[in-house]
């Protein structure tokens, strides 16, 4: 066996754990006999009593001609030879992913054995993703949370623990060291595209809306529900005023609207909701927060077609670029507008990543377009003596 790591030390350190194993562990040894052999045993390299041989190499150091007596390899694993170092360098990626092809795999048996890679994938610039790429190469994949949004390793991590170890990695980080789900930041919007200001006094905004991107289900693995509260100034500026974005229910998706209904304190608003989550499920939820609350939240179904989710996003950025978005700096550290950010950051062409939350602010913006073109653009009908007066 060879066992191939990014460095020559971590390789012997790996290959140690499984050395310890041959030397003390007392069911293998009840099973297989001491294996420990006095004369081939350092780190690194040895060799048990039955002739098994063990052997440690780093990252593109040479492993032709390696072999125990008559015996070539016929097992090599390598196991996290990717680092974030290596992976911003596409040459060092691609010459290495060459060394694994060639002088690695051609250690080999006559290309007879398990040659086998394992490691996070944390770039899509990585020797794990050339791998994965390549014809014939069998993948497996393994996530912190399985299809079902439940933790792949239950025995070890319970849904709290990796909650909370989401909550304080941050999702792009969580998304590539957790989920195998390596995204690059700004490939659409970039960290100086968002912008953070002062909001204005309620009363002073042309128009304010609320618009919600909900999702049935809560799990981890599933849409985020997404609610966005946007104000257009007079001089035509965005100010998302509130954001609330998470992976919840519906009954604390409803309750967002009654933080927002009592932090306006009777300014007008609009409140919309996709018109396809406006289902009995989702009109019961805010009937009942209703009663409770004595006010019933005056919610519409956004029944237009949309159109494709991301172009309608990616057709943002001009104006986050430009500073016509702005969000309350009051409010970022707020949990939704930490989201929204990340969200934005993670947004690319094919990714894989959440962008609920730049769905709902896009979706909001909108509806202040809509509203916006009918103020300022009114049609006022009069009489024929004053038919030449007319607006247009």
């Amino acid at each position: 066996m060879v066992l191939v790591s990014k460095s020559e030390d971590m390789a012997q350190t790996l290959l140690s754990d499984i050395q310890a194993e041959l030397e003390s562990n007392q069911r293998y040894i009840s099973d297989f006999g001491v294996q420990r052999s006095d004369g081939d045993w350092q780190d690194g390299e040895f060799v048990t009593k039955q002739g098994a041989a063990f052997f440690a190499r780093g990252r593109g150091q040479s492993p032709r001609g390696l072999r125990y007596k008559s015996n070539r390899p016929d097992y090599i694993v390598i196991d996290d030879i990717d680092d974030d170092e290596l992976c911003r360098n596409e040459k060092r990626v691609t010459d290495t992913l060459k060394w694994v092809k060639e002088a690695l795999f051609g250690a080999l048996d006559g290309g007879r054995g398990r040659f086998i890679i394992v490691g996070n994938l944390i770039a899509k610039n990585s020797v794990l993703q050339g791998m994965k790429d390549t014809p014939g190469v069998e993948t497996i994949q393994v996530n912190a949370y399985d299809k079902d949004g439940k933790p792949s390793w239950a025995d070890k991590y319970t849904p709290e623990e990796i909650a909370e170890a989401r909550s304080f990695m941050g999702e792009r980080s969580f998304q590539k060291e957790m989920m195998n789900n390596p995204i690059i930041d700004g490939s659409v919007f970039r960290l100086s595209d968002i912008h953070y200001g002062k909001m204005l006094p309620l009363g002073k905004y042309r128009q304010i809306v609320c618009y919600t991107d909900p999702s049935f289900k809560s799990s981890a693995t599933a849409d985020y529900k997404a609610t966005a509260l946007v104000g257009v100034t007079a001089d035509g500026y965005y100010h998302v005023i509130k954001m609330y974005a998470a992976q919840t229910t519906v009954a604390e998706m409803v309750n967002w609207h009654y933080d927002i209904d009592k932090f306006l304190a009777g300014s007008p608003v609009i409140y919309y909701m996709e018109a396809n989550f406006m289902q009995d499920l989702m009109l019961d939820e805010f009937a009942k927060a209703g009663e409770q609350c004595g006010r019933q939240i005056p919610i519409s179904a956004d029944k237009r077609q949309k159109g494709d989710k991301f172009a309608r996003i990616e057709a943002m950025q001009p104006l986050f670029e430009r500073g016509f978005v702005v969000l309350d700096e009051k409010e970022r550290d707020a949990p939704g507008m930490k989201v929204l950010e990340e969200q934005l950051l993670m947004f690319a062409h094919g990714s894989r990543a959440h962008d609920d939350a730049p769905d709902a602010v896009e979706s909001a913006i909108w509806m202040l377009n809509r509203y916006s073109r009918q103020e300022k653009f009114p049609i006022i009908m009069h009489s024929r003596k004053e038919q030449h007066k007319h607006w247009f």
